[in-house]
């Protein structure tokens, strides 16, 4: 079977075919009347004949062509709504719900969903705050996607990392300079505030200093959600422990400071998880693909 002719060539002639004019398809396509005869003329030395006559002030399709012009009339337009179809399902307005926890959601994804806004405009994302001692279940709730804490292995779960914990402690500047904040050990025994789900975070950073967590951790005090946890802290109430970015904005702002050097890693971190049959959906794989680039 022959190959099919050049795309450009085969748009001048269907155009010109239904125009019976150079210079209206020419418009329809945004080129030159010059671009419409040349791309004419290279069709027709292709098939090594005319497909059009002049005739006084106008033009006609050759008997041959006429045949070739309507089958290709039909195919184009076929095309026209296939593109318009397609186009109508891709620019759809869908809604991407994510849940996850409270203060990941507002201290570093929420600061990222401007710039997805822009990109993805037909995608409206809806968060939803999860506790602590909450799991994911995406069988009976109606979520696309959800941030968990761990190791990212997950039976059943598509995920990836987006956050690697980086822990510091957080305090006023007030109860700072009280209690004369400068390195870890001047933390032991005083007020420090924790979630009841990360209850490993204050003995894990004592064990990094190098200090014995029995007598440093004689004052713990543990609730259930680290944005109540991140409030008490603004208000003096302790000594909070959490990953480093969400408290970079109050110290910026002067709320808070880090009143040590010492700063826990672990391969522990957040991680954007779905389930791996929905991985391909277009607006999830939109969303994963996109966190994932700008970091």
């Amino acid at each position: 079977m022959r190959p099919l002719p050049p795309l450009n060539p085969l748009l001048a002639f269907e155009a010109a075919s239904r125009h019976l004019n150079f210079t209206k398809a020419a418009r329809e396509l945004n080129v030159t009347q010059g671009a419409i005869s040349h791309q004419i003329a290279v069709l027709e030395e292709y098939f090594d004949t005319r497909l059009f006559e002049r005739k006084w002030n106008r033009i006609e399709l050759t008997p041959g062509a006429l045949a070739y012009a309507e089958v290709l009339q039909h195919a184009f337009e076929d095309m026209r709504r296939a593109t318009a179809a397609f186009h109508a399902s891709a620019s759809e307005r869908t809604t991407l719900t994510i849940k996850g926890y409270p203060l990941f959601l507002s201290r570093w994804l929420t600061p990222r969903l401007s710039a997805f806004n822009r990109q993805f405009p037909h995608i409206d994302v809806r968060m939803v705050s999860v506790s602590g001692a909450s799991l994911l279940d995406f069988e009976h709730q109606d979520i696309d996607v959800g941030i968990r804490y761990g190791r990212g292995r997950w039976k059943g779960l598509t995920s990836h990392l987006l956050l690697t914990d980086e822990l510091v402690p957080v305090c006023t500047p007030e109860l700072a300079t009280r209690h004369k904040l400068r390195v870890a050990r001047d933390l032991a025994g005083k007020t420090l505030l924790q979630t009841h789900a990360r209850s490993s975070d204050w003995p894990d950073w004592f064990a990094c200093a190098g200090i014995d967590d029995a007598v440093a951790l004689r004052q713990v005090k543990s609730f259930e959600d680290l944005s109540l946890v991140h409030r008490l802290a603004l208000e003096g109430a302790g000594i909070a422990i959490m990953q480093r970015v969400y408290a970079e904005e109050d110290v910026r702002q002067g709320r808070l400071v880090i009143p040590c050097d010492t700063v826990l890693t672990r391969e522990l971190g957040y991680h954007l998880v779905n389930p791996v049959n929905n991985s391909r959906e277009p607006k999830i794989r939109a969303f994963s693909e996109w966190l994932l680039a700008c970091g």
